[in-house]
């Protein structure tokens, strides 16, 4: 982890701080004096953006190390600058309000005001643990849509299931038109009410037309695990995974990425470690762009007669391959290039559709023509899955035949129909689970590439 940042500390009119709240030794702040703002910032020389953070303590204390100055640290290290809120807490049975004037307050400044913090205010992320979630959460409920943030980081919320008296609805709604992208992140075994509260409000948020809207949870680790240096198993990883949602959040595209996580991090490191140390004998290879449906295929077993690049990485959606076309693929100046991929949008959250997959197809196609539009690109249709309905495959299939329309160097591959039986249900017989072929499905495959191969990408 980086070295200390420089701290400086600020009242809410952007003006020095005269106050100062200390905490015990254990980094809590129990004797409240005034709100105060704490700020560290990235020593890159452009911040990705900045970060209002609320640290927890359910309103009597405030957690001001794991969830504060450490969590601060380590997002520094990721490229953000950090504005820490200390708000009112133990302040009488107005808190919650007071608490919500200081960082309504707080977040006005930020906004109109960066330069008084000198942060980068450019891309903007509200933040918030345990109370401080329900307090971000708060927060965003009560700005209009032009002054939502960027993303909204809401980690082991609490008292989100809390509701008005004789009443169902939550008293905490998402704002009436989300803009911002919303990552919960909660342990599994965190309080039950809680984590039912918080995958309501995801939900809520979905079904308010928030388009990206994810609720993560680790298999344990309970309540108030922070920014502790002694994290352990899945929690380990977990800075890894809130920055991999952080970077993901601004990335080109539509629909979503791989939120199955670690494993999916674990596994797409080691990829793309494959990949760097093969990008000089891959040039001018035939690239295949894909999943784990390409990624499992031996293609030089394949296609023996041709230079192949496996560019397969498993797990991943149509625009995470568009996000890294032009590293993985493009760099490589392929002969040709063949194209599988959509299955996992149906996987991930929030689920990706046929029109999403077309649009992230067509970004794919549009950046393959930039590079060279002589390229000959293959799409081969999904194939017969038991993720999704054959309605929604042929559907999807559908949308992308539109796409491919548009571009000359674009060829269809047939697919999908090869690997049906007679009466158009899923040949099992080619599958080895319902979604990857077995060898038997890849020489159903190789059999229908090869003759377009052939003529388009003649053997080197």
């Amino acid at each position: 982890m980086a070295a200390k940042a420089k701290v400086d500390s600020f009242s809410l009119d952007g003006k020095p701080a005269e106050v100062v709240n200390t905490p015990d030794a254990t980094g809590l702040v129990r004797k409240f004096e005034a709100p105060v703002l704490k700020v560290t910032r990235s020593s890159l020389p452009e911040a990705h953006g900045t970060v209002l953070l609320f640290p927890g303590g359910g309103y009597s204390l405030l957690d001001v190390l794991n969830e504060g100055s450490r969590t601060a640290q380590t997002l520094n290290s990721f490229g953000y600058d950090v504005v820490m809120l200390e708000y009112h807490v133990s302040s009488g049975p107005k808190t919650r309000d007071l608490a919500l004037e200081d960082a309504l307050t707080a977040w006005r400044l930020l906004k109109e005001k960066p330069q008084a913090l000198g942060v980068h205010g450019n891309r903007s992320i509200l933040m918030g643990y345990s109370a401080g979630g329900h307090l971000a959460a708060r927060v965003v409920q009560n700005l209009p849509a032009d002054q939502q943030p960027d993303d909204v980081v809401l980690v082991y919320p609490a008292y989100l299931d809390e509701h008005a008296p004789d009443s169902t609805i939550s008293l905490v709604q998402p704002p009436k038109a989300p803009k911002s992208r919303l990552y919960a992140l909660m342990a599994a075994d965190d309080r039950a009410a809680w984590v039912k509260g918080c995958n309501d409000y995801v939900d809520a948020w979905q079904k308010t037309g928030g388009s990206d809207a994810i609720f993560f949870k680790f298999p344990s680790g309970g309540h108030g695990f922070g920014m502790k240096p002694e994290l352990t198993g899945d929690l380990a990883q977990w800075p890894e995974i809130l920055n991999y949602f952080l970077e993901n959040g601004p990335k080109p595209g539509v629909g979503p990425f791989n939120t199955v996580l670690p494993w999916y991090l674990q596994n797409q490191k080691g990829r793309l470690a494959a990949f760097e140390k093969d990008k000089t004998k891959d040039q001018g290879a035939v690239v295949f762009l894909g999943d784990s449906i390409t990624a499992k295929w031996n293609l030089a077993e394949a296609f023996p007669d041709l230079k192949v690049a496996n560019r397969g990485i498993s797990g991943d959606t149509t625009r995470g391959m568009f996000c890294r076309i032009q590293e993985h693929v493009l760099n490589e100046h392929p002969k040709a290039i063949v194209f599988m991929g959509g299955i996992n949008d149906f996987t991930q959250q929030p689920q990706g559709t046929p029109q999403l997959i077309a649009a992230n197809v067509r970004s794919i196609l549009e950046q393959i023509r930039a590079s060279d539009p002589n390229t000959p690109v293959f799409v081969c249709e999904i194939l017969p899955s038991h993720v999704a309905t054959a309605e929604i495959l042929h559907a999807t299939n559908a949308a992308v035949d539109k796409v491919i329309g548009d571009f000359p160097n674009a060829h269809r591959v047939k697919t999908y129909e090869a690997f049906l039986n007679a009466d158009g249900t899923q040949n099992k017989s080619l599958f080895l689970d319902g979604t990857h072929p077995n060898p038997e499905g890849y020489v159903v495959w190789q059999n229908i590439l090869k003759p377009e191969l052939a003529k388009f990408a003649p053997g080197n």
